[in-house]
């Protein structure tokens, strides 16, 4: 009986360190790669031809602003912090919290918009998506809108050829309204004009998102 004890311990030792072995073979073989006379790669533009005139468009409309372009949203958001555990039931519901927390960060891993406006301190107030050939799935998109509106950052998905203009843009990320133009101070028509053309992206957008 102990002879057949001491062989099942042996073959559960022996299978145990054949799997080790394995396991670091297989690190010290990707540690091992040899690096190539010459990468099999090609530098190419970070954005398409639509993307491009986007780009423009904002830069022109937050020339006081940065425009990031293909910043990973997780960059410039974090998970809200979670009280302290005080007792063993807090502790493990900071424990499950943790646990979920690192699947959010994983489902979230890949995610970034387009483009990413922040002011000059760094502080993100709006991003934009660009309808495209890799413009995302409308899950996608009504997925990073909720995220980013619970950030309190502005989200708005749109095309190179119906950018909304640039007193627009400022409202919409900044909550500047533009000034009338002198001529419409009296009428107010500026403010018309402009509440028209707020409706009619809002009824964009709406149909972006269905």
């Amino acid at each position: 009986m102990v002879s057949v004890l001491s062989l099942l311990a042996g073959m559960l030792a022996g299978a145990w360190l054949w799997a080790v072995w394995l396991d670091r073979r297989k690190a010290g073989n990707k540690l091992a790669l040899p690096l190539p006379g010459m990468w099999p790669l090609r530098g190419r533009p970070i954005v398409s031809n639509p993307e491009q005139e986007v780009w423009n468009s904002l830069r022109s409309a937050f020339h006081d602003h940065a425009v990031m372009v293909k910043v990973p949203i997780l960059r410039f958001t974090q998970l809200r912090e979670t009280p302290m555990a005080g007792s063993a039931r807090n502790a493990a519901i900071h424990n499950d919290r943790l646990l979920q927390s690192d699947q959010w960060l994983e489902m979230l891993g890949g995610l970034y918009t387009t483009f990413t406006v922040c002011n000059l301190n760094g502080k993100v107030v709006g991003c934009v998506d660009v309808l495209g050939k890799h413009e995302g799935s409308h899950a996608s998109r009504e997925l990073k809108k909720g995220l980013l509106l619970d950030c309190g950052i502005a989200y708005i998905v749109t095309s190179a050829f119906n950018v909304p203009d640039a007193g627009i843009l400022r409202e919409l990320f900044l909550g500047e309204m533009p000034e009338p133009p002198v001529d419409h101070q009296a009428t107010r028509g500026g403010d018309s004009d402009f509440h028209a053309d707020m409706a009619a992206f809002a009824s964009q957008q709406g149909r972006l998102a269905g």
